[in-house]
C-alpha cells in the first residue's frame, strides 16, 4: 500500500491524494460559505431588473453545495485517519498524524 503519494496500484487513493483533495474542497467550501454569508447579510436590492439575482435573498443551492463539500471533507478526514494509523513506519505515521 502506497502511503507517500503518487500513483498507487489497486485504484485506492493515497494519503497524499486524499489530503490534496481535502485541501481543494476546503478552499472551495470557504469560498462558498463566504458567498452565502455575503448574500445573506447584504441589504435587499432596490433594483427593478427581473433578471438580476435578489441581493439579500437566501441562496439554498449555494448553501446545499457547501454542505455537500463539508460532508466530503469529513469523509476524506475519516479515511485519512484510518490510513495513517495503518502506516507501518513510525516516522511516516508520526508525520501524517500531525
Amino acid at each position: 500500500m502506497d502511503f507517500s503519494g503518487g500513483a498507487g496500484g489497486g485504484g485506492g487513493a493515497t494519503l497524499s491524494e486524499m489530503y490534496q483533495s481535502a485541501r481543494r474542497l476546503l478552499l472551495s467550501a470557504r469560498d462558498g460559505v463566504a458567498r452565502v454569508e455575503r448574500l445573506a447579510s447584504a441589504p435587499a436590492s432596490s433594483s427593478y431588473s427581473a433578471s438580476a439575482p435578489l441581493v439579500g435573498a437566501p441562496d439554498p443551492a449555494g448553501a446545499e453545495a457547501v454542505r455537500r463539500e463539508v460532508a466530503q471533507i469529513q469523509g476524506l478526514c475519516a479515511q485519512m485517519d484510518r490510513l495513517w494509523r495503518s502506516i507501518p513506519a513510525k516516522g511516516q505515521r508520526d508525520l501524517w498524524k500531525r
